[in-house]
């Protein structure tokens, strides 16, 4: 290990050789003294870097700690053109993924068509777990499971392409909100849902607006008709730090008037324009995608 770094001081310096290394105490003395600043400035750099990752992420807590009722919920994304043989993408999602998530006991999963959105025709997976741990599990199941491994190989062979990439998040539940709440429906109904993602200017911002959800505004939604499936705060994924959320609604109609109620609501409007707490302060980009439950999904 030495002897890399003396090579890496030279290369860095260039006023050291090995032959003056060899020969002179002094010089030794020096690189050896300049390879150990070297050394501990790298160990300084690494714990830094995940230190700043973790509070970034906000994942300050590992399974060990978790606390009681605490879940991460995962979001595959297949995007899509339209060009593309979606019809292939729809039946190995409903007749090969579903059944391989059951297998290894992860229920309920929600699966969604963009209808409105930038990702239409995009598709949406959703699953909770009770742990990261629990993900892990779920996958080496998945890789030692034949009939899975047998249809994902026979989807990956055909040439033409079903989806255009695949992308994934990994979300914690909200303190109030941990896991999936799954809708009441009739026999043959579906719901319209409802995603959305609210972007904040930074750390202090996302977790105060999560703090508001937790405190009053979920049951808000709920009072004024806005259905929750699940709220999550992003661990890993896109355009951090961010929430994530799924809401339904009976109908078009019905979603219309929900909105219009919130906007309305009293206790929304005092609790949005307390000092520190407006949207202004705390959200610095919402998006949003209306979406339709495949027939197979476990979430209608």
């Amino acid at each position: 290990m030495v002897v890399l770094k003396r090579y890496q001081i030279w290369n860095h310096f260039d006023i050291l050789r090995p032959r003056a290394y060899d020969q002179d105490a002094t010089i030794r003395e020096t690189c050896d003294w300049l390879a150990h600043q070297e050394e501990k400035m790298k160990r300084r750099t690494f714990v830094h870097s995940v230190t700043a990752l973790a509070l970034a992420s906000g994942l300050q807590r590992t399974d060990a700690g978790a606390q009681p009722g605490e879940r991460y919920l995962t979001l595959d994304w297949f995007r899509s053109r339209r060009d593309q043989d979606l019809a292939r993408l729809r039946a190995f999602l409903g007749d090969s993924m579903l059944p391989a998530y059951g297998r290894c006991g992860v229920k309920p999963v929600g699966i969604f068509q963009t209808q409105i959105g930038p990702d239409n025709p995009s598709f949406l997976v959703v699953a909770s777990y009770p742990s990261m741990a629990a993900i892990q599990e779920t996958q080496a199941k998945l890789l030692s499971d034949e009939k899975w491994s047998k249809e994902l190989r026979a989807f990956d062979d055909k040439w033409e392409l079903a989806y255009e990439r695949r992308e994934s998040a990994l979300l914690r539940g909200f303190k109030t909100f941990p896991g999936i709440e799954v809708p009441q429906v009739a026999e043959g109904k579906s719901n319209l849902f409802e995603l959305r993602i609210y972007e904040s200017r930074n750390v202090s911002a996302h977790e105060k607006k999560i703090a508001m959800f937790d405190t009053g505004e979920i049951s808000i939604f709920r009072r004024v008709g806005i259905n929750p499936v699940f709220f999550g705060a992003t661990v890993f994924g896109a355009r951090m730090p961010n929430l994530t959320y799924l809401v339904y609604y009976p109908s078009w109609e019905a979603r219309a008037e929900a909105w219009s109620k919130f906007g309305q609501d009293a206790e929304w409007k005092k609790m949005s324009t307390a000092p520190g707490d407006s949207d202004r302060e705390l959200v610095s980009s919402i998006s949003n995608q209306l979406m339709a439950p495949l027939p197979f999904s476990q979430i209608r």
